[in-house]
């Protein structure tokens, strides 16, 4: 509809200067087509360049911008979904809040661009054994999630420590010549042992689990199992 109003308007411009349509239209048929498609091809390539452009905008607002892996507001927004399907087919779920640990004492001693280059590389490490379906996060600073669909509880512990030991061996050359390594800590709850948890239950019972990971000493990773639905702390 864009694409008439050139025609169209120099039709009219023409018309004000004392022109018969019909004499104008049957005279210069050829320059009408060529202002209509002229008019369209630019405004076919302007929608289509809008087009990018706005997906781009839209999957960097859903993307962290250090590691690649899916923002936190994302995660979240999946983790609704997962759980309603969870619900709907009767399969489990289960979520995985991951830490790197004692990561402050990364920057504090290296900088922060070594303390990036260690999150980068573990979310290469996450990135890297999640399958299609299944879903990565970056939720804060040094946390991570995955969502791991028909999953129990012990079944993404497998999945867990396989993360746990890519991360372990991960080696960053800091300025000093020194090494940096660091090892995670992961708490993992699934729907399979909490049919009863909500969405947000099951990210505070995986964040409790991550917890008793951390008071065991880290390096660890942790099934939710004595702490009740009602007594997780939600966010």
């Amino acid at each position: 509809m864009l694409a008439i109003g050139a025609p169209a308007g120099w039709l009219c411009i023409r018309l004000t200067e004392g022109a018969s349509a019909s004499a104008e239209l049957s005279e210069h048929t050829a320059l009408y087509v060529y202002m209509w498609i002229g008019t369209t091809i630019a405004f076919s390539i302007f929608g289509l360049v809008l087009g990018i452009q706005e997906t781009k905008l839209e999957e960097l607002s859903l993307v962290d911008a250090l590691t690649r892996l899916h923002n936190v507001r994302y995660f979240r927004a999946r983790l609704q979904e997962e759980m309603a399907l969870s619900q709907r087919t009767r399969k489990p779920l289960a979520l995985v809040i991951m830490d790197l640990d004692h990561f402050k004492k990364v920057n504090d001693a290296h900088g922060h661009p070594v303390g990036d280059q260690v999150l980068i590389q573990a979310g290469a490490a996450l990135a890297a054994v999640i399958r299609k379906g299944e879903t990565a996060g970056r939720v804060g600073g040094e946390e991570f999630g995955l969502l791991l669909p028909a999953c129990t509880a012990e079944e993404a512990r497998s999945v867990v420590e396989r993360v746990r030991e890519s991360i372990a061996r991960i080696s960053i050359a800091a300025p000093s010549g020194a090494a940096v390594r660091v090892t995670a800590s992961a708490g993992i709850a699934s729907t399979a042992e909490r049919p009863d948890a909500t969405a947000d239950q099951l990210y505070a019972l995986a964040d409790e689990a991550l917890y008793q990971a951390k008071q065991a000493g880290r390096n660890r990773s942790a099934v939710v199992s004595a702490v009740s639905v009602a007594a997780a702390k939600i966010r």
